[in-house]
């Protein structure tokens, strides 16, 4: 076996690009990745051509390839929202690809395809040009005009027309186009795996609501998965930057011929774990439900009877968003009880049970109420998963991911605990540190980070982060110290950072 996974990821970023990679090394598998540098930047393409050059030289490497359809396509993620290409380069594209599987029959190829998301917002840093002019306009008229199509209600209709009126033609039949063609593109995805070209597909949905095109799109989705009776190869649900980080996890339980762990979810309180997370369509619970599906499990009744238990924290009615400082009244209320799910994790731990983390209490970071609480009575390195960053179905599923492969570690008798340790350290810093702390920080002090030099910028982030890490020293592994972080797209939306071991 060469134990050898390639990965064409959605963009060049950390939590896509090395998550994934390190996370193999739990089970003692290697991802081969094209180089950083021919991944494009931001709303800067991919260099395809290399890119396809590189994917012909490593096939015959690999036992698999997971591949993200936006990177191979477009370019990337972001890329793909902007790219003008006509569908029928795109499909040459694909075309190419999925000859490189008929050359090679054993190959196992698993894809994700996003279905295009809609953002509620001026801000057109990873959207079409005119999205700082028209962007809520857009949103509205797309949310209204699918609830008008579902419900019929007047009001609806009164809104997404009035949206319709204050978008210019032009604009308008530009974006609609670029949603069919992707559409389109995903169709032909459907295709490919009844074909058996493709044995696993996932059309994450990259932000969300509960209404909109993209969830018109996804409805169609559906029901062509459906109607191949492709469901059990064919997943759609909220997520993205996660899903190459599962499905490493999902290929190597396939590849190893291994049965997946059964998961139960405890919740720190029902009335969150009902509600509908920011930025997606359905219950968290459905989110849970969805991701563990996807990696290939399922949940079971009772505790017992579960190889890993997900101990997920969530709002107390509501998800707030620590980025944006929106929606935070209704996270830390009385409608959870943070202090009882920590004793109930703690008492399942010391019988055994192997314990993970989703925090998804706010979007883009930890919930800075529960972390003192958690780490009071758990160390870090006692769990099999931690995760609070960006959307719930991205933390969702890097908790799925993390637990599923360090399961099969102990199963398989690896000794892994130094790059565990070095992993959940990295979230921990990420997650938390940084996320829920040091960007609010950085945020009050900077009013317009277009205002500042990328170098001024990226010094403020080192000062203020590492003032914060020498802070909480106690609650950091001293086996490991910060080697180098940094602002990978130049923002201080999301950062990254490389360890040291000490030792």
């Amino acid at each position: 076996m060469k134990r050898k996974i390639a990965l064409i990821p959605v963009d060049a970023r950390p939590v896509t690009y090395d998550l994934p990679k390190d996370l193999a090394k739990l089970a003692g598998w290697e991802v081969l990745l094209p180089p950083n540098e021919i991944l494009g930047f931001l709303k800067a393409p991919a260099d395809l051509g290399k890119l396809f050059n590189w994917v012909e030289e490593v096939s015959n490497e690999v036992e698999g390839i997971i591949v993200s359809i936006d990177m191979l396509l477009y370019g990337g993620l972001v890329p793909s929202r902007v790219n003008t290409d006509e569908e029928q380069v795109l499909r040459e594209r694909l075309a190419n690809f999925l000859d490189i599987k008929r050359k090679n029959p054993q190959l196992h190829v698993m894809a994700f395809s996003s279905t295009m998301r809609l953002s509620n917002s001026y801000v057109n840093q990873e959207e079409k040009d005119y999205w700082d002019q028209y962007g809520k306009e857009i949103w509205n008229y797309s949310f209204h005009s699918h609830r008008f199509a579902k419900h019929g209600e007047e009001k609806d209709q009164e809104i997404s027309q009035t949206m319709k009126a204050k978008i210019p033609d032009w604009v308008l039949e530009d974006y609609l186009h670029t949603r069919q063609r992707n559409f389109s593109i995903n169709l032909s995805m459907i295709e490919a795996v009844a074909q058996g070209l493709v044995e696993l597909l996932i059309f994450p949905q990259d932000d969300t609501s509960e209404y909109g095109l993209n969830i018109q799109e996804q409805g169609k989705l559906q029901n062509e998965t459906r109607k191949r009776n492709l469901h059990e190869r064919i997943y759609i649900y909220p997520g993205a930057d996660e899903v190459a980080s599962m499905l490493t996890a999902r290929m190597i339980y396939v590849l190893e011929d291994e049965h997946s762990p059964t998961f139960y979810p405890i919740y720190s309180g029902m009335k969150g774990s009902l509600s509908i997370a920011m930025y997606e369509d359905r219950a968290i619970q459905e989110s849970v439900k969805g991701q563990i599906a996807a990696f290939g499990s399922h949940t079971v009744e009772t505790p017992a009877e579960a190889d890993v238990l997900i101990g997920v924290h969530v709002p107390g009615r509501k998800q707030g968003d620590l980025a944006l400082q929106i929606g935070l009244d209704g996270v830390d209320t009385n409608d959870r009880n943070i202090g009882e799910w920590v004793k109930e994790l703690r008492y399942y731990a010391n019988t055994g049970k192997q314990v993970a983390i989703a925090d998804v209490a706010y979007a883009n970071g930890a919930d800075s109420v529960m972390i003192p609480v958690l780490f009071e009575s758990f160390r870090l390195v006692e769990l099999v998963g931690f995760a609070a960053w960006n959307t719930a179905g991205n933390t969702i599923g890097t908790v799925v991911a993390q637990a599923a492969l360090l399961h099969l570690a102990a199963k398989k008798g690896l000794h892994v605990d130094r790059e565990k340790s070095r992993q959940f350290l990295i979230r921990y810093l990420d997650d938390y540190v940084y996320q829920s702390i040091v960007r609010q920080e950085i945020r009050r002090k900077i009013d317009k980070e277009e205002d500042i030099t990328q170098e001024d910028l990226q010094e403020k982030v080192k000062e203020l982060f590492l003032n914060q890490v020498n802070s909480m020293v106690k609650e950091i592994d001293r086996n490991f110290s910060i080697e180098r972080i940094y602002l990978p797209w130049n923002r201080t939306f999301e950062i990254g950072i490389d360890l040291r071991s000490s030792n």
